[in-house]
Parts: structure tokens; sequence; C-alpha cells
């Protein structure tokens, strides 16, 4: 009996560890966390805490490609290079699953703490991203908002959409166009335009025939803005039969880098299109404001 009263204590030791075990959290937030894809610079910079973040990929100050460019400059950037990851020793690295797979595969063999990110192919997908970052960064609360008034504004702007859906392509360099299952393709679409590229059955990026925009003759085509460094690849959105259309708008009616990723900063897209598609073909509602 005596030997039952002295097990008692120790019993109820372990059964408080278990239940504090329980009770903590399972990981402490990271202290020092790097990036080293540009679309993982973009969810890491929007919800970050201060010195939290401590390198992101050399791209995200280009602003051609990061809505975040400015931003960029507060912090170190990287090439996404394994050795730059060991010297700087981060608690937590997040990349892109297109990036660098040496060095993904290098850096766990090294037991560092490593998370992919796909690309986002639709607006959809993005407040998950968001949340799944937030987790990661232990910044739960602050994802919450901004995922939660990313869908509140995506839902207000579908509100606001009708049957008239003008034609759009967006024509890039060399004649590439996105289609279906694309961000851009997503983009168009909640912003109440039809992409001609994907109605003609285009599936992802694929080049899409001159002459065949022509014959479509499109609303809207959205092209990139000059580069400081021309390409001949540019000289094909821009051919004079494209010009010579006689009632399509021709011009880069998205912010730079607003289609790159899947982050926040994609709504500048969907605002500036849906504003272009109320201009152009206005529904009910809009001609009343």
């Amino acid at each position: 009996m005596l030997g039952r009263r002295k097990c008692l204590p120790r019993l109820s030791g372990l059964a408080l560890l278990a239940g504090a075990l329980l009770v903590a959290p399972v990981s402490a937030a990271p202290k020092r966390v790097m990036s080293l894809n540009l679309c993982t610079d973009q969810l890491a910079m929007t919800l970050a805490g201060p010195d939290q973040l401590v390198s992101v990929s050399f791209l995200s100050r280009e602003p051609s490609l990061s809505m975040l460019h400015e931003e960029a400059q507060a912090y170190p950037v990287n090439r996404g290079l394994a050795e730059e990851v060991f010297l700087e020793k981060p608690d937590l690295v997040v990349t892109g699953t297109y990036s660098l797979h040496n060095t993904t595969a290098l850096l766990k063999r090294l037991d560092f703490h490593v998370e992919e990110f796909s690309f986002a192919q639709t607006l959809e997908t993005i407040p998950g991203e968001i949340r799944r970052m937030g987790a990661l960064l232990g910044q739960e609360e602050k994802a919450e908002r901004i995922a939660g008034d990313f869908t509140g504004e995506l839902e207000a702007i579908a509100a606001r959409q009708c049957d008239r859906r003008p034609t759009m392509i967006a024509y890039d360099q060399n004649g590439i166009a996105p289609g279906g299952g694309t961000l851009a393709d997503s983009v168009m679409r909640a912003a109440g335009f039809a992409n001609l590229a994907a109605d003609l059955g285009v599936v992802g990026m694929a080049p899409f025939p001159l002459e065949q925009v022509i014959a479509a003759r499109p609303d809207v085509i959205s092209i990139s803005r000059k580069q400081d460094a021309p390409t001949l690849g540019e000289h094909v959105p821009r051919h004079p039969a494209i010009a010579a259309l006689p009632e399509t708008r021709i011009g880069a009616f998205v912010p730079e880098g607003s289609l790159s990723c899947g982050a926040p900063g994609v709504m500048e897209a969907v605002r500036a299109l849906a504003a272009l598609r109320a201009e152009i073909a206005p529904c009910p509602q809009d001609a009343t404001q």
C-alpha cells in the first residue's frame, strides 16, 4: 500500500507534464526566415514580423516582376544558393516548387526546415497560400485578416458582374498568351472579361498566332510595358496589324508585376481590369452610378 502511495506523486507529475505538452505550441515562430523564390518573397514580406525575414530573392527588387520591389530594398537579397542559406543559418527557408531543386534537396539533407510553395494558378487558391505562410511565420491573425479582405473584395467585384463580358487577350513577348488554368485567366474572368485564348482552347501559356488575334478582333489586347532592354519578341504584340484594329483597346492595363505571383498584390490587376471593363462595357448598375 505504501509503495502505491509513493507512486502517486510521480504519476501525477507525469500527467501534468503530458497535459502541458498537449497545450503547448508545436513549435515557436521562427525568428530568422529566408525566402529563395520571387513568389514566397511576396507572401513573406507581406506577413513577416519586424526583423523576422532576413533575406529575399534578388528578383524581388525587379519592378517588372515584383509588386513589392520598393519594400524589398530593405532586405538583403540572395540568389537561391545553398551556400547562402548555410552561412545565414535561418530557422525556416521558404521557396517555390519551381526553384532550384538541387538547392532544396541539399538543404533538406542538411536538416534545414524547408517549406515549398507551388505557383498559385487561380485567385481562389491565394487565400490558402496566405494562411499557410501566416501559420509558418506564426502570423496567423494577420494572415487571416489579409486572406479575409482578399476574399471579400473578390466577392464584391463578382457581385458587380453581368452577362456583358468583352473579349480580351493578354498578348506577351513572342506572341505568348495565357489560356485556361493560368493566374492571368483567373484574373480576367474575375474582372468580367472573356479570355479569348482560353475560349479558343489554349491551356497554360502557349503561342497564339498573330493572324488569329487579328481575325478575332478582341475588345482588349493587354500588352506588357516596354523594357529598358528591348527584344525582338516585344515587336510581336506591337505589330502594325494589331495597332490598326479599329475598335480594339491596346495597352498595358495591369500594374507591373501584379500577375507574376499568387499573392495579395494580384488584386491590383483585378481592380485595374474591373475598372476597364466597367468603362468599355458597363453593366446596368455601373451606368447608374
